[in-house]
């Protein structure tokens, strides 16, 4: 399967407070006719950050008709058919489940930033880690059904050689675009290879070329970094192109090994994903769908528990549409049982 991306960066959306005042993120206009944006803003920037289609400095909205939480090491995020507004064929409802590798090492071939390297605004959370996305959605309204799969890397340096003699941030781009393009396999497939890896072995794989991470960047900025931060993304049509091994690897909660890397074996990033919860968050998420409280947006669903201190989460007994609500993050449900510690089993 060959991945060609031209796209799929987030822009960003700001809004200035004036001729010469500071530049703000579009995000802050999110919270800004909330009772209490103080409390609110954590809740909206969590179930933002559980979808990559999510962009964190945008005005992303006030959640009507989406709701999102995490199960163990899995997170989902749902949205009604009304939501997804296709044209044509309607599939229904969809439901994102994602699952994460955030302890990526590198090899001769690449390596993962380091959080000085990452942005320093929302969207860090993102730059830092993999995902690997399984889509199912509801068409006539019945139960959800494997739709489509989603490989996004984390941000990497790659090793381009000359990278000096680049005088605009579009030459690092293009450079770096032209290595990875030469790379060429036996097969015929060009690109990195994209690798996830069960008990049983290889369980996915796809090539992708990848695209530039941040075109944001202003160019002199660009120009001190000295390289352009490289991402790889492999998406694939699963109704038609089903990934049976890679889906029954999640739903035996198999800790899974990625594994991105050049022709000649060179490793670019090598990281763990964790599966525990996937079947959990599917049957939250689906539950969410049918939950009245869905279409309302999640301030007028969350304003009830804005008392709550997060003791009251441990033994909560809310609608799945409520979980939105919990302001816990993935870390304090940890410890507070919710939720297994992730496996320190390193990448194979």
């Amino acid at each position: 399967m060959r991945v060609i991306v031209a796209g799929l960066a987030a822009l960003m959306l700001v809004a200035a407070c004036g001729p010469e005042g500071p530049k703000r993120a579009a995000s802050e206009r999110v919270v800004a006719a909330s009772a209490n944006p103080g409390a609110m803003w954590p809740l909206m920037l969590q179930h933002c950050l559980r979808t990559r289609s999510c962009d964190p400095m945008s005005d992303f909205g006030q959640g009507a008709g989406q709701a999102s939480g995490s199960v163990e090491q899995a997170t989902w995020f749902a949205e009604s058919a009304d939501v997804v507004k296709e044209g044509g064929q309607d599939y229904g409802a969809s439901i994102k489940l994602n699952l994460h590798g955030t302890r990526g090492q590198g090899g001769k071939a690449g390596r993962p930033l380091t959080i000085d390297e990452t942005v320093s605004d929302l969207r860090g959370a993102n730059a830092r880690r993999s995902t690997l996305t399984i889509e199912y959605r509801t068409p006539g309204g019945g139960a959800p059904e494997p739709y489509g799969l989603a490989f996004m890397s984390a941000q990497l340096r790659l090793p381009v050689p000359n990278m000096q003699v680049a005088k605009s941030q579009e030459a690092l781009a293009d450079m770096t675009g032209a290595f990875v393009e030469a790379m060429k396999w036996p097969d015929g497939e060009g690109g990195a290879k994209v690798e996830i890896a069960g008990k049983a072995g290889v369980v996915f794989s796809g090539y992708s070329w990848g695209i530039a991470a941040a075109d944001i960047s202003d160019n002199e900025e660009a120009l001190e970094r000295g390289f352009e931060p490289w991402v790889f993304y492999v998406p694939q049509n699963i109704r038609d192109e089903p990934v049976t091994a890679l889906l029954n690897a999640i739903g035996a909660g198999e800790t899974l090994s990625l594994k991105i890397t050049a022709p000649d074996g060179g490793v670019m990033l090598s990281d763990a994903i964790y599966t525990a919860g996937y079947a959990g968050a599917l049957r939250e998420a689906t539950e969410a769908l049918a939950d009245p409280e869905l279409a309302r947006p999640i301030a007028e669903r969350c304003a009830r528990f804005e008392a709550e201190r997060p003791e009251f989460w441990k033994i909560a007994n809310v609608t799945a549409a409520l979980r939105v609500c919990d302001p816990r993050t993935v870390e304090q449900k940890q410890r507070d049982g919710a939720i297994a510690p992730a496996s320190s089993v390193p990448a194979q």
